[in-house]
């Protein structure tokens, strides 16, 4: 599969990027790469190989994604930083 320089300009519209022509026709090569290498995916034969762990959502290890209230907002709005543009947030577990 090739993508046409007016697709890629359509794909880049969507994204909301200016492209000048350089960058347009660089994108053009990137995506065509990108497209060749996906389709040579489809020479391996995978019969034999067992699916990722993932592949299947009911052995999903993950987490439930679980909704839930904030009854805190007045000291969520409290730990700003630097005026409006930033919040304060809790450190994710393993991270430093």
């Amino acid at each position: 599969m090739k993508l046409a320089e007016d697709e890629v300009r359509a794909i880049a519209d969507e994204a909301r990027l200016s492209l000048t022509g350089e960058e347009l026709a660089k994108a053009v090569r990137y995506m065509n790469n990108f497209l060749d290498m996906v389709d040579r995916f489809k020479e391996l034969d995978l019969k034999s190989v067992e699916p990722f762990c993932f592949a299947e959502a009911t052995e999903c290890p993950l987490r439930d994604d679980v909704p839930a209230a904030f009854d805190n907002i007045r000291e969520i709005l409290t730990d700003r930083v630097e005026g409006d543009s930033l919040f304060r947030v809790p450190r994710i577990v393993g991270e430093a």
